[in-house]
């Protein structure tokens, strides 16, 4: 469940429907037309369909909505309402008692994605039928964005949102688009994976690494930095065994991408000792890295 809700129902006259905090960028510039005004109102109208819409039965204060961005870059326009693009959806939540922020998830399609829009035409989702490309394709990544923020505030408290985003895939398999669909090959990495997966029992470990890699980890470092330290290094560690059973698996290098960084940052003033041990797992389940990690602590 998301931190302190007790807070928002104490507290009614702060109280805001929404979950999503959510920028949008549309970016046409492969794009030659002069019809410039329909990305302007692409852009307009995914904001508020993002940030208007009721998504969960929580109630979130202003200050808990959930902070995310979508790129959408458009390759191809017929001139008309066909638009092919590529999208990269990315989520960030603040750290306990500090003035940080964390990267929770950064996905970027690998696949581009067609959809018909047309100017001042809402966007209309049905949770229950397949309606159109684009509408289906943004509730399936709010459901995926605030799944993975309750997974990072209590352990597995996502799993409801992703059953969500898997109805989501079930209903858009009658679409026959590829990112919707088991692809029978080892490239598992488009939306059908990524709900499967979240949903599976084998990576159950995982989602509850999430939590306590950000809970009892970088919550708690900014009142115990060793003891936070120690609990991320336990959540890698829980990582790496569900990587010996599941080698190369999507969602753990969507959260590599999004952790790396952070993660050598976080270690760059442990002791030896532990830099060793986060060495040994991050070259293990990240070895495309290992010269990224090899410089762990180096400038100290």
């Amino acid at each position: 469940m998301k931190s302190l809700l007790i807070i928002f129902f104490l507290l009614p006259f702060s109280l805001s429907a929404q979950e999503l905090m959510c920028r949008v960028s549309v970016n046409y510039s492969k794009v030659t037309t002069t019809n410039t005004q329909v990305f302007q109102d692409m852009q307009r109208d995914i904001s508020q369909f993002m940030n208007t819409t009721k998504w969960t039965d929580y109630i979130f204060s202003n200050r808990e909505r959930i902070d995310c961005s979508i790129l959408i870059n458009i390759e191809q326009f017929n001139g008309v309402d066909e638009f092919t693009a590529t999208l990269q959806v990315s989520s960030s939540r603040p750290v306990y008692d500090a003035s940080l922020t964390t990267p929770v998830l950064n996905i970027k399609e690998k696949k581009g994605f067609k959809f018909n829009y047309m100017s001042n035409e809402p966007l209309e989702f049905n949770e229950n039928t397949y309606t159109s490309e684009l509408p289906y394709v943004l509730a399936f990544y709010a459901y995926l964005i605030i799944g993975y923020d309750f997974d990072t505030f209590s352990e597995l408290g996502g799993s409801n949102f992703f059953v969500k985003a898997q109805k989501i895939v079930a209903n858009a398999q009658s679409s026959g688009i590829d990112n919707w669909k088991a692809n029978g090959t080892d490239k598992e990495d488009n939306r059908y994976y990524i709900a499967k997966y979240l949903n599976s029992p084998v990576y159950k470990p995982f989602r509850q690494a999430l939590y306590k890699y950000h809970r009892l980890g970088l919550d708690m470092m900014t009142s115990d930095v060793a003891q936070g330290r120690q609990n991320i290094s336990s959540a890698l560690e829980n990582i790496r065994k569900v990587y010996q059973k599941q080698p190369n698996s999507f969602l753990i290098n969507i959260f590599l991408e999004t952790k790396r960084q952070e993660i050598k940052n976080i270690y760059s003033e442990a002791p030896p000792q532990e830099v060793n041990r986060i060495k040994q797992i991050m070259k293990q389940i990240d070895p495309a890295h290992t010269d990224f990690y090899d410089n762990i602590g180096k400038q100290h």
